[in-house]
């Protein structure tokens, strides 16, 4: 979409309780909420009136039904007091010299001319600015990875607190003196800049338990470093409950087994979900559970 593309949205245009009958856009023009998506409060407001407000002239609201509001008790409707906005995909003009990937940092790497061909993980061996990249063709099994020359490869990698993300044609598959590719320069990376509020897609089966609930199965379907979004037939909280959640989450080859307390921040229904799903702010965390949490993360980025 070009910068012409979209329009200034005043504040005042806005309603709270309203479902918004046209998408809204940040400043770098990335959706922030959807056509029939509601504004629960001021604040919520106020945080999304930071970002910028822009819309689509061009959207064609009359082809289109808002989506209807969740039908809620009065006593189930919370206020939602945070708001997360969605990781930002950016293209950036720097070179991979110009980011923090180091040598023998593990690399995701994916053929793009053979979806059949598994995600592998490699080590990167290093790189001549203008020239071209070297990574290892040895998975972590040892063993050797089937790439031929000419295919195009999409690998990503973390950088600091960022996911690089690039593609590279194999130019030459190389034995001596040890398996590795040389792939072409690549001209852009795209990269993820990561925040707290950063969340992903998940699955995870928890247990829950607070005051008067005992531990009762649910399931997360998104997860940050700074809350979760859960969701369960058998759930029935409230605001500002204080909750415990029993989780075990992969990271660096193993189960971490972990009990994270939280407090419900807002409960609404989204479909095609037809329960209810509860917006979960996390108390300040324990370093090693911090960095387990911002692992699977990280990992899920790369597996995207």
């Amino acid at each position: 979409m070009t910068n012409s593309a979209l329009q200034p949205v005043r504040k005042q245009d806005l309603q709270i309780g309203v479902p918004l009958s046209y998408p809204i856009y940040d400043g770098q023009h990335q959706l922030l909420l959807r056509e029939g998506q509601i504004i629960q409060n001021e604040k919520q407001l106020a945080q999304i009136c930071e970002q910028g407000l822009f819309r689509n002239p061009l959207w064609q609201a009359a082809t289109r039904k808002p989506r209807p509001a969740p039908s809620l008790n009065p006593s189930s409707i919370i206020p939602q007091d945070v708001i997360e906005a969605p990781a930002k995909p950016v293209r950036s003009a720097r070179h991979l010299a110009q980011v923090k990937l180091q040598p023998n940092a593990t690399l995701h790497v994916q053929s793009l001319g053979d979806p059949l061909k598994p995600k592998a993980s490699v080590k990167l061996i290093g790189w001549l600015e203008k020239s071209g990249v070297l990574i290892s063709t040895l998975n972590a099994q040892g063993a050797i990875l089937p790439f031929r020359e000419g295919e195009s490869l999409k690998v990503k990698a973390i950088a600091g607190k960022d996911v690089v993300s690039f593609q590279g044609l194999v130019e030459k598959v190389c034995f001596t003196p040890f398996p590795y590719l040389h792939l072409s320069w690549p001209d852009k990376l795209e990269i993820h800049q990561l925040r707290n509020s950063f969340r992903v897609n998940s699955n995870l089966i928890v247990s829950i338990s607070a005051e008067g609930l005992k531990q009762t199965p649910a399931k997360i379907t998104n997860l940050s470093a700074t809350g979760a979004m859960l969701e369960g037939a058998k759930l029935k909280l409230e605001a500002e409950q204080q909750l415990n959640i029993a989780m075990r989450l992969p990271a660096a080859g193993e189960d971490h087994t972990m009990i994270i307390s939280g407090k419900v921040r807002n409960c609404h229904i989204d479909p095609p979900a037809i329960t209810a799903q509860y917006g979960v702010e996390f108390d300040p965390l324990e370093p090693s559970a911090r960095l387990v949490i911002e692992h699977y993360i990280f990992n899920c980025l790369l597996e995207e």
